[in-house]
């Protein structure tokens, strides 16, 4: 068994971040100690509504009779693994989901990111980190961004906006909160060399530290969606040590 941290007291509004306003959240995690501290935190926040389900089946279940604007999800579930999950819900779902887990290492952090993961956090964590994460990913979800106005197009793609969809042909191609708005901002600057750092401070929407390697997932796992042979693209093409630039 993997335990949450006791949650801080934080005070009204949690740990200074912004208050959150009537978010639907799907929190998947088998442990019922674990479910009772992080229910018992985000009520405590208030604005989240939160649906637990401890198993895949529950997960399923909930995601057809309702829409979430997040979904927390543990790796280690009975009988299943939660990547494995979140490839399922990708198919149908673009809310952001925020990985936590007990796993640590960097093959199983990468794997998630590359699956549809938007975010990671390790478990024991602090209430107030998994409070920012989780603010941060929203914010990226619902802030005013400038996007196009019409479906976009390159190769035999067509870009969805509105549906934020990916069609091939008949072919239906779900993008994840992140691999669209990458998506979205290699388009807008086809052609042009755009660099690691800058990309992400566009999506993320801060400096990087630099640890880039979010950057290099979210492109590995776009690369699988839209390239012929990932390893050698014919899109995102990679400009050493430097960036990435969109030649469609």
């Amino acid at each position: 068994m993997c335990n949450l941290q006791a949650p801080l007291h934080t005070g009204p509004g949690g740990a200074g971040g912004l208050r959150p306003s009537g978010y639907s959240v799907l929190l998947i995690e088998d442990d019922l100690e674990n479910c009772d501290i992080l229910l018992h935190y985000l009520n405590k926040i208030g604005g989240y509504d939160t649906t637990v389900a401890h198993d895949v089946t529950e997960a399923y279940a909930a995601v057809k009779q309702r829409q979430f604007d997040l979904i927390l999800l543990d790796i280690m579930l009975p009988g299943t693994d939660g990547i494995d999950i979140c490839v399922q819900l990708r198919k149908t779902l673009y809310c952001p989901i925020i990985f936590i887990s007990c796993l640590d290492d960097e093959e199983t952090i990468v794997r998630a990111m590359r699956m549809g993961g938007d975010d990671y956090l390790t478990k024991p964590f602090r209430y107030p980190v998994l409070q920012a994460h989780m603010e941060a990913v929203l914010r990226r979800m619902h802030r005013h961004t400038p996007s196009p106005a019409e479906d976009m197009g390159f190769g035999p793609f067509l870009l969805s906006v509105r549906e934020h969809v990916l069609m091939r042909g008949q072919e239906r191609i779900y993008l994840s909160p992140t691999e669209f708005e990458l998506l979205v901002y290699f388009l807008n600057h086809r052609g042009e060399t755009l660099g690691f750092e800058e990309i992400y401070r566009y999506i993320w929407k801060k400096p990087s530290l630099g640890d880039l390697r979010t950057v290099f997932s979210h492109v590995r796992n776009l690369r699988k969606k839209i390239e012929e042979n990932p390893s050698d693209p014919e899109y995102i093409l990679t400009v050493p040590r430097v960036g990435y630039r969109f030649a469609g």
